[in-house]
């Protein structure tokens, strides 16, 4: 499993803290952040990276403002679940249950503290499937 980041101008102090996070709970990360590129662009890579990637338990990770953009933008591209998480339940639950593959996390919302501790919480489960799954193929429909 693979964990892709990305940080806008705004996110990108807050997303460089989270890298040693990834590194401690044992993931390999790929840094996707460059010069210039925004949130959308961000996701874009983000998903396209995730779609590429044979392990589907790989996982991506944003920091930007709010996180709502981020978001907004991974609700386009089909087959991807994207979360906005503000808390450490919020960010375990939506991956066990929702296969969220993306974690969206606010600069503005969360401080160093907490978003270390929301992507701990996230990168700590997989996907609980069973009847959870229901949802999911009903979310892929709707693109």
């Amino acid at each position: 499993m693979k964990v892709y980041v990305f940080g806008d101008k705004d996110g990108k102090e807050l997303k460089d803290k989270l890298l040693p996070v990834i590194e401690e709970e044992g993931f390999e990360y790929q840094d996707l952040t460059e010069d210039g590129m925004d949130a959308i662009d961000g996701m874009d890579a983000i998903c396209d990276a995730l779609e590429k990637d044979e392990d589907k338990n790989s996982v991506g990770i944003t920091v930007e403002s709010f996180g709502q953009l981020s978001y907004i933008a991974a609700a386009k591209h089909k087959g991807m679940v994207a979360c906005v998480a503000s808390d450490e339940r919020s960010s375990l639950m939506t991956k066990r249950h929702n296969n969220a593959r993306i974690l969206c996390l606010g600069r503005e919302v969360v401080g160093d503290a907490l978003a270390k501790s929301c992507v701990r919480f996230y990168l700590s489960h997989n996907y609980d499937g069973g009847r959870h799954q229901i949802r999911i193929d009903m979310l892929n429909k709707m693109l």
